[in-house]
């Protein structure tokens, strides 16, 4: 909007400049009228961008919705940062995620990777200076949201990542004072002094991070399928998170165009109760710490989380809840504190049931300690089995109900099961590889369902079948239900879907 703006501001001044002192009057309402409707104009267009871009689904605000529709987010990549990718490398990711249902990336505004370049200019061997932008870096970050826009993949951007400064990466970054022309060497010594400049009022030293975010937001203001986190796994103050949410707030304001924020801490619940505490400048929810060995939970335990957090959030007034990162991988070469691989497809599923707005596995880091499943074959299969699944549920009309679900088995801790339903109508239930028997009490009166599974591995669903109800007591009995009996057709992982017959 600002380059609009000063075009609206040059042409009226050159206009009534023009010298013809017989034509100013004149000059000056046909330079009213011009003003007006190319106002007009410009506002009109930011008022479109901001309705058909990212924003929160108006009929049930624990969705997105893009392009006046409401939207499940899902993906996985192979980098966090992909906006440091060029040429046919980025362009093939973002068509294979694309391809496979995919439409939900993680950025973070990272450089600590090799091949990646810094924001700013370097002026000599050891210096650069935080007043001139290396513009290469820059083209880059355009580059990857013009063609995440393309393929209509929302893109969840972090601005700070306290690993690109901790520990030895300090010695050689820009923002070190040894290795910029622009800060008194001794006043930052790493990322500690980095991350307290807010607390410490240091104006100087803020000066520049401001500086830094708002070229940031000169370009992806520009596009509308952003969606804004502050830190990567954050444990900075609450001073910190709050004054760069309202810094954004503002700046986008000043284009005329309104984001959504939050903070990703490394406690989950740590992160709600902040945005609970100040959602007067928090839009949503990120719990992606939930989604591993060390600071989650497995199985049955996964779910019981997402169900007491999403409970605290009920009560503050329904949000997105998004996972930009489920870790888990290389089931052969495991990484105790991530989990398995089979337990990261677990949880993806677990956290579409649930009623997350978003679920994304996390990029791979290293053979010898994975973190995460990338966009590998599993997780295109699951992507591609998600879309299936969505094609025929309306998942924006469900809630998570496992309180539909009962035993069948005489050792019921052995079976999982998890259901999403609009009662009454659909019901979608998820079980993990392995024999599973579940009894479902679709909580109306009816007699008759049709049922099909989904293969996910296979990427099939089965042939519609008509199960009936089967009623546990007399209709006038207390305790009285009615009864499904789901027993999964393989060991595989699969979906259930049932749907009322009239």
């Amino acid at each position: 909007m600002e380059q609009e703006t000063q075009f609206i501001i040059e042409t009226l001044i050159r206009f009534i400049n023009q010298k013809n002192e017989k034509m100013n009057k004149l000059k000056l309402v046909f330079a009213c009228i011009i003003f007006i409707g190319l106002s007009i104009d410009v506002i009109a267009q930011n008022l479109s961008s901001n309705e058909q871009g990212i924003k929160i689904f108006d009929q049930n605000p624990w969705y997105w919705q893009y392009q006046g529709k409401p939207i499940v987010l899902r993906g996985g990549s192979d980098d966090d940062n992909l906006f440091q990718w060029t040429g046919e490398e980025l362009t093939s990711q973002l068509d294979l995620l694309a391809s496979v249902g995919g439409n939900y990336l993680r950025n973070t505004m990272s450089d600590r990777d090799e091949g990646n370049l810094y924001a700013f200019k370097k002026i000599n061997d050891n210096k650069y200076d935080l007043n001139q932008w290396n513009e290469d870096y820059w083209r880059r970050l355009d580059f990857f949201l013009a063609e995440a826009s393309k393929r209509g993949i929302i893109v969840q951007l972090t601005f700070w990542d306290q690993f690109d400064i901790g520990g030895s990466r300090w010695q050689n970054h820009p923002w070190n004072p040894e290795r910029n022309i622009n800060i008194k060497p001794g006043t930052l010594n790493g990322r500690e002094d980095f991350y307290s400049t807010v607390e410490r009022d240091d104006k100087e030293q803020l000066s520049f991070q401001q500086k830094y975010i708002k070229k940031v937001l000169s370009i992806t203001l520009r596009y509308d399928n952003v969606l804004y986190n502050i830190n990567n796994e954050s444990s900075e103050s609450r001073e910190w998170e709050n004054f760069w949410a309202k810094y954004i707030k503002e700046e986008a304001g000043t284009e005329g165009k309104k984001i959504y924020v939050t903070n990703m801490q490394l406690s989950a619940t740590n992160a709600i109760r902040h945005i609970m505490t100040y959602g007067d400048i928090f839009d949503f929810v990120d719990i992606s710490q939930i989604n591993q060995d060390s600071k989650g939970a497995r199985g049955q335990a996964h779910w019981d989380v997402l169900m007491f957090l999403r409970q605290k959030i009920a009560s503050f007034g329904p949000v997105p809840m998004n996972n930009e990162k489920i870790y888990g991988a290389s089931d052969g070469n495991l990484n105790y504190s991530a989990g398995s691989e089979t337990e990261a497809i677990d949880r993806f599923w677990r956290d579409i049931v649930a009623g997350c707005a978003s679920a994304r596995f996390h990029r791979p880091a290293s053979p010898s300690r994975p973190w995460g499943s990338g966009l590998n074959g599993r997780v295109q299969t699951n992507l591609k089995a998600l879309e299936m699944l969505l094609e025929k549920l309306d998942i924006f009309a469900c809630t998570p109900h496992n309180d539909l679900l009962s035993p069948s088995v005489s050792v019921p801790s052995m079976m999982e099961a998890y259901v999403t339903a609009k009662i009454g109508h659909q019901y979608a239930v998820y079980f993990p590889q392995g024999r599973y028997k579940v009894d479902l009490d679709p909580w109306v009166y009816t007699d008759k369902l049709r049922l099909q599974w989904l293969d996910i591995n296979d990427l099939k669903w089965s042939e519609p079948e008509i199960v009936e109800v089967r009623w546990d007591g007399s209709k006038e009995d207390w305790g009285y239900r009615g009864l499904i009996t789901l027993e999964t057709p393989s060991n595989r992982p699969c979906v259930a879907l049932l749907e009322i017959v009239e």
